[in-house]
């Protein structure tokens, strides 16, 4: 991680995957001192058992952006599309470039996705952890459309949960690129994965839309590391998969690393 060079203005899309299970009591002050007062309310109203991940990913995220944007990660202003989408304040004038960026969390991994690149409008990631996926059928018929619930039903497990997931990964991916909601646009887009299994290397994915949406932009998915899944879906023209550079580390070690 010290190649990284602060304020740098990349013309490629930063994949930062942190391990989030050990949160040591120096970390959480620090990330807890650099949350907005929404935040620290937020945070206050959460169960006990998901304060520490709403914790982690607020904390990294604002540290991420700061090394991109010159800025404490105190100082950080965040908006909120529609959908809740967060955003920084394109009203901020201490930014020559505002970061384009993106998080998902699942189990241990927080993704986080950021861009300052000029072609970069909009990006959208999900990671998730591969496990046996309840009401499989069900959740086929909710949220795929016809021909990929016959795709992952006509699998054995597990593969039939990971090819579920990996539809899910996808099209959660190329929803949050474009702000809109999740879960009532699940089978407005179909993703055509003509190969079938990934790698640790990204590979492109098409997505085929509804009319009423817009191109949800460029999709990659690939295995960050071993028993998880991520997808990342980048507003632009052309993304070659040179320009997705993958970072990995420990919110302690992101802290030692400023």
């Amino acid at each position: 991680m010290s190649e990284f060079c602060q304020g740098y203005a990349s013309p490629a899309v930063d994949l930062w995957l942190l391990s989030t299970e050990i949160l040591d009591p120096t970390t959480q002050q620090t990330f807890k001192a650099c949350l907005s007062s929404a935040e620290q309310a937020q945070l206050q109203r959460l169960r006990p058992a998901v304060q520490g991940q709403f914790l982690a990913s607020r904390g990294c995220l604002r540290h991420l952006l700061s090394r991109y944007t010159g800025q404490a990660p105190a100082a950080l202003t965040f908006v909120y599309g529609p959908k809740g989408k967060p955003a920084l304040s394109p009203h901020d004038s201490k930014f020559c470039v505002v970061p384009q960026f993106n998080l998902s969390h699942s189990g241990q991994r927080l993704l986080v996705a950021i861009s300052t690149a000029d072609d970069v409008n909009a990006i959208g990631v999900d990671i998730e952890a591969l496990r046996p996926v309840k009401s499989l059928a069900g959740l086929c018929r909710r949220y795929l459309t016809a021909a990929e619930a016959e795709t992952v039903l006509a699998l054995p497990h597990p593969q039939a949960d990971h090819r579920f997931l990996r539809y899910w990964t996808g099209k959660e991916a190329c929803l949050k690129s474009l702000g809109i909601g999740i879960v009532d646009s699940m089978q407005a887009l179909e993703l055509r994965l003509e190969i079938p299994d990934l790698t640790s290397l990204p590979t492109s994915v098409k997505a085929v839309t509804a009319t009423r949406l817009d191109h949800p932009g460029q999709l990659y998915q690939w295995h960050p590391e071993p028993g998880y899944m991520g997808a990342i879906a980048v507003q632009i023209s052309f993304l070659e998969p040179e320009r997705l550079r993958f970072w990995q580390t420990t919110p302690a070690a992101l802290l030692a690393d400023a």
